[in-house]
């Protein structure tokens, strides 16, 4: 099947458990289900026929507990499936909850810009796939990083790139980030004195460029100190846009849009510029910082389709084996994204959809024999452009 190495990985790392581990994974990423509910779920699923074990809310409470009590099965099945790659991509996002039991919940200032009590979600994940690789949990107080050294040395990766939000910058952050010897590409915002926009001027007459998603980018780059370098790039397909939104907004005299701010913003539309300290060429770069748009679609698996915004395990161990099985439904959509973005169909099937469209299809039991039931056009048309059959 589809996810078989994921299962074998963990019929390897959880003899004991896989079974229920199956059935958590299989509620938690398609009914998005809470602990209490899943004895139910699983009893409506083909899943039910196929293993033989019992499911209760009692034995999937133990299980979550059992598997937060050791996280080193947890890491060891995470590289295990990562097999040999070294190089890797790191983001962090921060939960709220509203458990009084937790200890890694601190008030802290979540992205919403509200003091909230919170802890934070560290993950690597794959340049290449946007698989999550590895995830660890930090108390909500603990600064960006410390969570990443701390990471890196429990998950072993040698070759890791933080990618940043343009609200990451600063020369502090920078200087903390050389002290513990990570790597990083962080965005400059377009009013940074860091930024030659002189350089800019005749960058697109230059045969400095590379296509990315069928549009032209134009780049250069300057030294900024012996480990620093800034990356200026050119879209120009969003310059075009960029101005065209600008001279709209004028027309409709819109207080801040006027001609001498226009004549102000010119040099900046369609610009983009990074700071980074790890050599590469500049294209390398621009698809890594690009990997973001990958990592925007995990987080919205966890926090959205998963269901996380809002986590109320009552003690660390529970915590801890929950997000892990929130991580395995994750690798699944995950695997969903990549195999919707392969076929071209990421535009018109979301991965919701695809989960929703797929888990209506049913087997009946006629004459002791297990028949799917007639589906419908849209199923079949589904599958078909997946290149996927059902057994």
């Amino acid at each position: 099947s589809y996810c078989k190495d994921l299962v074998d990985t963990l019929k390897i790392y959880f003899p004991q458990q896989w079974e229920w581990m199956l059935v958590a994974i299989y509620c938690r990423l398609t009914h998005t289900s809470p602990i209490k509910n899943m004895q139910y779920c699983f009893s409506k699923s083909f899943l039910s026929e196929r293993l033989n074990i019992t499911v209760s809310a009692k034995e999937i409470s133990r299980l979550i507990r059992d598997l937060g009590s050791d996280r080193k099965p947890m890491t060891d099945f995470m590289k295990h499936l990562a097999g040999n790659e070294n190089f890797i991509l790191i983001d962090a996002t921060s939960i709220v909850s509203y458990s009084n039991n937790l200890t890694k919940v601190c008030t802290g200032l979540s992205k919403n810009k509200n003091y909230e009590p919170l802890f934070n979600l560290l993950y690597f994940y794959s340049p290449h796939s946007y698989l999550p690789a590895y995830y660890r949990l930090f108390n909500g107080n603990i600064k960006d990083v410390k969570m990443l050294s701390t990471a890196i040395k429990e998950s072993k990766y040698k070759d890791a790139i933080i990618i940043a939000d343009k609200g990451f910058f600063s020369e502090e952050n920078l200087v903390n980030l050389e002290k513990e010897g990570l790597n990083y590409i962080v965005p400059l915002r377009r009013n940074s004195t860091l930024i030659k926009y002189n350089k800019y001027k005749n960058l697109t007459k230059s045969n400095f460029h590379f296509l990315f998603e069928n549009r032209v980018i134009y780049y250069d780059s300057y030294k900024l100190s012996k480990t620093r370098t800034i990356y200026l790039f050119i879209d120009e397909q969003m310059m075009v846009k960029e101005k065209k939104d600008f001279i709209c907004r004028m027309q409709k005299n819109l207080e801040t849009y006027t001609k001498e701010e226009f004549t102000r913003q010119l040099p900046q539309f369609g610009t983009f510029s990074v700071i980074a300290n790890k050599e590469s060429t500049a294209e390398t770069l621009f698809l890594n910082y690009k990997s973001r748009m990958g990592v925007e679609v995990l987080f919205d698996g966890v926090k959205n389709i998963l269901g996380n915004d809002h986590t109320y395990m009552q003690n660390d161990e529970a915590l801890e084996g929950w997000m892990f099985i929130n991580h395995l439904a994750l690798l699944i959509h995950h695997k969903i994204y990549s195999l919707l973005k392969e076929k071209k169909l990421i535009k018109k099937y979301s991965i919701r959809d695809f989960i929703e469209y797929l888990s209506d299809i049913k087997k009946v039991k006629i004459n002791d024999q297990w028949v799917m039931e007639t589906i419908t056009a849209g199923q079949q048309k589904l599958l078909k452009n997946m290149g996927l059959t059902i057994p």
